[in-house]
């Protein structure tokens, strides 16, 4: 089986989501100088989830501006999709799930995302970047 737009989560699936900050900026690689670069890739933020109970990484692309959102403030993701990927460990393998979002939207701000919402066009699904 394969999923490759991701796994597309439900209302169910982070239950409330806190604002924790931002945990790292990724810049771009350059594997022909093999250097890294000064060119934003995306930003990493950490969101406290009341289902999962625990901190989540949530991965937004760099064309949205920095999030400047008080510190345990409720929030919402707009597209949200579910990945995985294979870390190679000796013999083994661990997966690493990651989640990626169009945005995160501060809970009663305008524009924001109702849980309700319908996921019309998930990050990743070959879409062009805007």
């Amino acid at each position: 089986m394969e999923f490759k737009t991701g796994i597309i989560p439900n209302e169910l699936t982070f239950g409330d989501l806190f604002f924790m900050g931002l945990k790292r900026e990724r810049m771009f690689y350059d594997r022909e100088k093999n250097q890294r670069t000064d060119q934003l890739e995306s930003r990493i933020y950490n969101l406290a989830s009341s289902t999962q109970k625990e901190q989540i990484e949530v991965t937004l692309p760099e064309y949205i501006d920095l999030k400047e959102i008080d510190f345990n403030k409720q929030v919402n993701l707009k597209n949200p999709v579910i990945r995985a990927r294979a870390q190679a460990n000796g013999n083994f393998a661990n997966v690493i799930w990651t989640v990626e979002a169009e945005d995160i939207i501060e809970v009663g701000s305008s524009g924001g995302v109702k849980k309700n919402e319908s996921n019309k066009d998930p990050v990743g699904a070959g879409g062009e970047k805007k």
